[in-house]
């Protein structure tokens, strides 16, 4: 059936060689229609390339084919012409997630070691000695005279640059999240770019200009940067890119533009937007696909969203290594708990922890690693770590899970997050689905910290819902009756919100840091 679809994808798409062609297209096909909305901005296909086709000749003109180009700024109109356009320039892109400190941005900067750096004004300051240190030839700053959109608009006219990159040439460098040591960028060709494209359009097929994306995450993030600049230009349809994440505003502009694709992402987002008063009341009659990815999401929080909303969420599985791994389809009833079946032409297996070389059955819980055209073949600048995560061309993930019997893969948590409590093995996500079925729960997660007595105990944070009232004894109470022993949280920690990273994620680290990693001991 995967073969089938990837076949039918091939009848009803072209395979760009670069992304920068398949935008070429749409602006042919349809110069006048809008291809993004941003706040108070807009610009139609036309304007786009026109757009890119300016500043990717000062890029040219700069050095930039064949080196780095960092851009640092948040979503916006201006942010995606400067990823196209270093594309068409034939430059390798590097974006870095405007949220970060200058204690976060400089050790990356110095890794990517760009040509050229493309700042926001507000981070001008900090920017500039980094860019000395890193040795970059050209720093420009957007909304200068030289780096704006009425000045692409009003110069000389350019044609794209006739020598565009070609399918195998580096693209993209995604920087992993981060959460434990340096992040490393994953080094995405142009040709994987596209791969990981058609492979969403082939779970979730558009209408040719036709639908309304609208996408909330950070364009410095693998969701951000698919939701907006590839998978919504593929068909040449409109983007609604929201510039920061205000769900009040984010509800008010579904409803507006009478969008029909809701790029939500992480579960993080669907709560904020579930505690939007009139979610319940508001037109959402044209939307028909919500998809989520990048975090777990809870079986009873999923079916939350389906009563406030009347739709499901369709749950996706990637990586910065390369992503979709799996989808869930459109095309068949949605498997809530489940992040799909395999990609089209992406071969999934699950192994052995210990050694990653020992296939195992249907049902048995392992590390997921994954191979396909989408996913990347090595890190930049660390051989070391790709020999460690990339074998044979198979990407180990670090999660850990199942295939049911359809092909469906379960995530149950990462390899790193799991306790080992009194020498049993615990995956907090377990926990944190027992624990999102308390009627009083909002939201909430689960840890593994050290015990003196036990090796590790779960340590659960709760957010309780507005005027809900539970205490540590009814929740613990509440989880024996569904948990082994050694699974139930021996401490509960009541928190008026999680901690989210950059990308919405729950921050864990932050959340350990809370504990002072070490609980009491017990005896």
């Amino acid at each position: 059936m995967i073969d089938d679809v990837a076949a039918m994808l091939e009848d009803r798409r072209p395979d760009f060689p670069t992304a920068v062609h398949m935008l070429a297209k749409a602006a042919a096909r349809t110069p006048d229609h809008i291809a993004m909305i941003s706040g108070d901005q807009q610009i139609t296909y036309g304007d786009y390339v026109r757009c890119i086709a300016a500043l990717a000749h000062d890029l040219m003109t700069l050095g930039a084919r064949g080196e780095r180009v960092l851009v640092l700024k948040a979503n916006s109109v201006e942010a995606s012409i400067a990823a196209f356009a270093t594309w068409a320039a034939g430059g390798q892109l590097v974006l870095l997630n405007p949220l970060y400190t200058i204690r976060e941005l400089e050790p990356l900067v110095l890794d990517a070691a760009p040509h050229v750096i493309l700042c926001d004004a507000p981070f001008v300051e900090m920017m500039e000695p980094v860019s000395k240190s890193a040795g970059v030839s050209a720093f420009q700053v957007f909304e200068d005279e030289g780096l704006c959109i009425a000045k692409w608009l009003n110069s000389d006219a350019h044609p794209l640059p006739a020598d565009l990159p070609q399918a195998d040439d580096v693209g993209l460098l995604a920087y992993t999240g981060g959460t434990t040591g340096l992040p490393k960028a994953a080094v995405h060709t142009h040709k994987m770019l596209m791969a990981l494209t058609r492979s969403i359009e082939a779970s979730w097929p558009t209408t040719i200009s036709g639908d309304i994306w609208l996408s909330v995450a950070p364009q410095s993030h693998m969701w951000g940067w698919c939701m907006t600049l590839l998978l919504p230009v593929y068909s040449g349809n409109t983007v609604v890119n929201m510039p920061k994440f205000q769900p009040d505003l984010v509800l008010e502009a579904l409803v507006r533009h009478r969008v029909t694709i809701f790029a939500g992402g992480p579960s993080a987002i669907y709560y904020a937007l579930m505690n939007v008063n009139g979610l319940k009341s508001s037109d959402l009659s044209a939307l028909r696909l919500c998809a989520g990815g990048g975090s777990p999401f809870a079986v009873e929080m999923v079916k939350a969203w389906h009563d406030l909303s009347g739709l499901t969420i369709h749950e996706s599985y990637g990586m910065s290594e390369g992503g979709p791994i799996s989808n869930n389809r459109t095309d068949r009833p949605n498997k809530i708990g489940s992040v799909g079946i395999a990609a089209p032409g992406t071969d999934v297996q699950i192994v052995d922890v210990e050694t990653g070389n020992t296939v195992l059955p249907t049902g048995e819980t392992g590390e997921i690693r994954t191979r396909g055209p989408q996913m990347v073949e090595t890190y930049w600048r660390r051989p070391d770590e790709t020999a460690q995560t990339i074998r044979d061309r198979w990407v180990y993930s670090g999660d850990i899970g199942h295939l049911d019997d359809e092909g469906f893969i379960f995530i149950s948590d990462r390899k790193k997050d799991m306790a080992v409590v009194g020498g049993y093995n615990v995956f907090p996500r377990e926990v944190d689905e027992v624990l999102y079925a308390i009627d009083a729960v909002q939201e909430a997660t689960a840890i593994g910290v050290p015990d003196d007595y036990m090796g590790e105990v779960i340590h659960a944070f709760v957010v309780l819902k507005p005027g809900a009232a539970a205490s540590a004894g009814d929740i613990q109470d509440f989880c024996r009756a569904r948990l082994a022993k050694y699974k139930i949280p021996a401490d509960i920690t009541f928190l008026d919100a999680l901690p989210k990273t950059p990308a919405a994620k729950i921050d864990k680290l932050t959340l350990r840091a809370m504990v002072g990693g070490r609980s009491k001991t017990r005896r």
